[in-house]
């Protein structure tokens, strides 16, 4: 109202304003129920990555996936590396960055989506947590590999990706590159089948370098201050 009036809006001005603004209101909440439902572990954003030579990142492609053409065209993306060389930050910002953009997002470690998957088929809702994760824009599978897999545990991922195959992204995170993940997937023809759904046609990213988590944490002020 005092936009409008110290603006001297006309009456059709003004209501546009307002709708405007309401339009944005919505738009924002809706990104904060997307944020929150995403269950990111950790906060990370494309702005926030560091170019060193040592990590192996590639601006142009990082840029080219933010622009999301990935999503229209259900392109999986696969983050591999040592560990703590920066994999899930990787996917939580490309997920930050999805959902910021008003998509869906499922974030869930391995071991816990597996997990959630035999504890939905114990309850009898098996069928509607795949329907859940058809729905979501974009899944984020982190720390595939950590372990080999039950022929129970690798049947559900299977059902899980055949969910994912009809125009839907993924986005996996491994230590390990597809030609070892019969280390994990004991069945020639089951592993060859989880690999053809992830790999064909995916976006590889090979990160590189030191961990991480080796390296002392910045305080928010330090952080606040290196933005500035």
């Amino acid at each position: 109202m005092k936009e409008a009036l110290d603006e001297d809006l006309s009456y059709e001005d003004f209501l546009n304003l307002i709708l405007f603004d309401e339009v944005q209101y919505k738009k924002n909440l809706r990104r904060q129920r997307l944020l929150k439902a995403a269950g990111f572990r950790s906060q990370a954003s494309l702005e926030g990555i560091t170019y060193e030579k040592v990590r192996n990142f590639d601006k142009k492609l990082i840029n080219e996936i933010a622009q999301m053409r990935f999503l229209e065209d259900g392109i999986n993306i696969i983050i591999h590396g040592a560990t703590g060389v920066g994999k899930s930050y990787l996917a939580t910002a490309i997920g930050n960055h999805v959902c910021r953009s008003s998509k869906s997002v499922m974030f869930m470690k391995m071991n816990f989506l597996l997990e959630k998957m035999s504890l939905a088929r114990a309850e009898g809702t098996y069928l509607g947590l795949l329907k859940r994760i058809h729905n979501v824009d974009l899944l984020i599978v982190d720390d595939f590999g950590i372990k080999a897999l039950t022929d129970q545990q690798f049947q559900d991922f299977y059902d899980v990706l055949g969910e994912r195959e009809s125009g839907r992204s993924t986005i996996l995170t491994t230590q390990l590159p597809s030609e070892n993940w019969n280390e994990i997937i004991p069945d020639p023809l089951v592993c060859e089948a989880i690999s053809d759904r992830l790999t064909a046609n995916a976006i590889k990213i090979l990160v590189k370098g030191p961990s991480k988590r080796s390296e002392p944490k910045k305080r928010l002020t330090e952080i606040k201050e290196s933005e500035t």
